[in-house]
């Protein structure tokens, strides 16, 4: 089996409709809890919506001001755009190395063997599937009139200490969804064996 190329796209049931996503509030919220004084836990958003329907971070990028040639400062929130440059923007979080990453968990991928498993200080699965917003906020809908869950499980990708310590806890804690459900997860450290007498 061919190895995947250096991204994924968003996959049924809404592939092909946008590639712009929205994190679900929920998630920002469950990281604002872990800010104390300073409100919000994440400084900048460098893939912002077009039409951000609520804050993610501080401040924030988006498709027209091109977050990946923009200064980077602070504790970053990257849910990067769905296509083929997911590895760009590891690469980039891996380079910054103080953030939290939202992607599908396509281990099999060129952008995790290459850019994340090596680079990255933990990881966050999340047990079942993400919602993701339309770039209105509005929740995706299925054939039959459903809410349209993301086509792949999703995972957090942690770079630097104080990123790291806020997916510990959030393991800990579980995460209030926009259902009422307290979702688990399952945190990796960087110490799991990822072959490193290969890099």
């Amino acid at each position: 089996m061919a190895q995947k190329k250096d991204g994924f796209g968003h996959e049924k049931p809404n592939e092909g409709e946008t590639n712009d996503w929205i994190t679900p509030k929920w998630i920002i919220d469950a990281f604002d809890t872990k800010a104390g004084d300073k409100g919000m836990f994440f400084d900048l958003d460098p893939c912002i919506s077009m039409t951000q329907p609520y804050l993610t971070a501080r401040n924030g990028y988006n498709a027209e001001q091109n977050g990946l040639l923009q200064n980077w400062n602070g504790m970053i929130w990257c849910n990067p755009p769905y296509g083929d440059n997911i590895g760009t923007w590891a690469r980039m979080m891996s380079k910054h190395n103080n953030g939290i990453m939202l992607i599908f968990a396509r281990l099999e991928t060129s952008a995790w063997f290459d850019d994340i498993f090596t680079t990255a200080d933990g990881f966050l699965f999340l047990k079942g599937r993400i919602v993701f917003h339309k770039p209105d906020g509005s929740l995706p809908r299925n054939s039959k009139g459903g809410v349209a869950s993301a086509g792949a499980p999703s995972a957090f990708v942690a770079w630097g200490t104080e990123a790291r310590a806020a997916l510990i806890e959030l393991c800990d804690e579980g995460m209030m969804d926009e259902f009422g459900v307290l979702r688990k997860s399952a945190f990796l450290d960087k110490a799991f064996y990822t072959g490193s007498r290969q890099w």
